[in-house]
C-alpha cells in the first residue's frame, strides 16, 4: 500500500510503500477514504517545527489521526462489524478498564499513555501506532462510529472535531439564550460555534486574526455567527456569558479575561503549542467569580450527540479543499495558507 511518511528531519514528507497490515484481536482494518491535515499536528510535523523535533529518533513515522473510511477487514473477537461499513474513527486509544474509561471519559484514560503531545496513545500521533496517511490503517473496533446516511467521508473527518466543540459546550454552564464568544475560527472554534448554535445561543461572536479575515471569518458567518471581529479590536463592548477560547494564542486568553461578565465562564479548548506555561490574571477571575473549565478531546457522550446532530447540519463549508494523497504538497500548502478550514487528502481515489 502507499503511505505518506516522514523519513528524516526537515520539511516535507515522502510517498512510500509498506505492507498492507493485518488486524489482530479486537481490531479492524480501514480503507482510508479521507484524512485531515491538522494545523496543530500534521501541519507542523510536515514543516518540522521545533515542537516536533523530539520525534527525530523515531522516524520514519506515518501520521494522520483525523480520518474516515470503510471497514475492509475484521480481526478475531470483533462483534458488530462485518466489513463494508462507512465509519468515522476516534483516534485516542483507551484501555476501557480504568476509572475514567468506565465513567465514559476514555479521552482521559490513565493506562494507555503514549508519546503524543497530550501524553496519551493515539492513532497517527503516537510513535507506536501508524496513522491514516495511508491507504489502510488498523484501529481498535471499539473506536469506530458508523457514519450517518448523507454524511460524506470528508465530513466524516470533521465529526471528531465537531465532537470537541460539543464537549466544550456540554461541559460548560451554557444555557439556552446565553451570549457566547469564541476565539479561533479554525476547526475547533467553528465546531464550538456549531455546537453553541445548535444548543440555542442567542448571540455568537467569532473572533479571529488578520489571516482569518478573507476565509475563516466569512465561513463563521455562514455557519451561524451573529458577529465577527478581529482580536486586535480589543475587549468586547458587551461581556458574554460563556467564552470558548479555541485558538491557543495568549492574546486570545487576554481578550477572554476582559470579555466575560462577572459570574460567567471561560472554557479553554485551544492548546498552547510550544508554550509550557501562559500567564493568567487569576486575581481578576477570582474577583469576578469567573469559572474556568478546560477540555481535552471528546467523550463517548460527545460522539453520541455529534452523530445525532450531524445529519441536520451542513458541514460542507468547513471541509476542503480536498486533494489526492499523491498531491500532498498542494494539500499542505493549502493548510499553511489557510485556504480552507479542514484540508483533506484522499488515499483512495476510487
Amino acid at each position: 500500500m502507499t503511505v505518506l511518511e516522514k523519513r528524516e528531519a526537515g520539511e516535507g514528507m515522502t510517498l512510500a510503500e509498506r505492507p498492507v497490515p493485518t488486524p489482530g484481536e479486537g481490531e479492524v482494518r480501514i480503507a482510508v477514504k479521507s484524512v485531515g491535515i491538522d494545523g496543530g499536528v500534521e501541519g507542523p510535523f510536515y514543516r518540522w517545527e521545533e515542537s516536533f523535533h523530539r520525534y527525530e529518533p523515531h522516524l520514519p513515522q506515518v501520521f494522520g489521526h483525523e480520518f474516515a473510511g470503510v471497514v475492509d477487514a475484521v480481526g478475531p473477537g470483533v462483534d458488530g462489524w462485518q466489513g463494508g461499513e462507512r465509519v468515522a474513527v476516534e483516534p485516542r486509544i483507551s484501555c476501557g478498564r480504568c476509572r475514567n474509561c468506565r465513567e465514559g471519559r476514555a479521552n482521559l484514560c490513565t493506562n494507555e499513555t503514549g508519546f503524543s503531545p497530550h501524553g496519551r496513545k493515539s492513532i497517527g500521533i503516537d510513535t507506536e501506532v501508524q496513522g491514516a496517511l495511508a491507504e489502510y490503517v488498523i484501529v481498535p473496533a471499539r473506536n469506530l462510529y458508523a457514519l450517518p446516511d448523507g454524511i460524506t467521508f470528508d465530513e466524516g473527518v470533521f465529526l471528531e472535531l465537531l465532537a470537541i466543540g460539543v464537549h466544550g459546550v456540554a461541559i460548560s454552564s451554557f444555557a439556552v439564550g446565553d451570549r457566547v464568544a469564541i476565539t479561533g475560527p479554525g476547526s475547533a472554534g467553528l465546531s464550538a460555534l456549531i455546537a453553541a448554535r445548535e444548543a440555542g445561543a442567542s448571540e455568537i461572536v467569532m473572533i479571529g486574526a488578520d489571516a482569518d479575515e478573507g476565509t475563516r471569518l466569512p465561513i463563521a458567518r455562514e455557519m451561524g455567527a451573529t458577529a465577527t471581529r478581529n482580536v486586535a479590536e480589543g475587549p468586547l463592548e458587551e461581556p458574554v456569558d460563556v467564552f470558548l477560547e479555541a485558538s491557543g494564542h495568549e492574546s486570545a486568553l487576554r481578550l477572554a479575561e476582559s470579555s466575560i461578565r462577572p459570574g460567567g465562564e471561560l472554557v479553554q479548548i485551544g492548546v498552547y503549542h510550544g508554550s509550557e506555561r501562559v500567564p493568567i490574571d487569576m486575581n481578576s477571575l477570582v474577583n469576578e467569580e469567573i469559572a474556568v473549565q478546560t477540555i481535552n478531546a471528546r467523550r463517548e457522550s460527545d460522539w453520541r450527540r455529534t452523530l445525532a446532530m450531524a445529519p441536520s447540519v451542513d458541514l460542507s463549508p468547513v471541509v476542503g479543499p480536498a486533494f489526492p494523497m499523491a498531491d500532498y504538497e498542494d494539500g499542505f500548502t493549502a493548510e499553511a495558507e489557510r485556504a480552507g478550514v479542514k484540508i483533506v487528502l484522499h488515499p483512495h481515489t476510487d
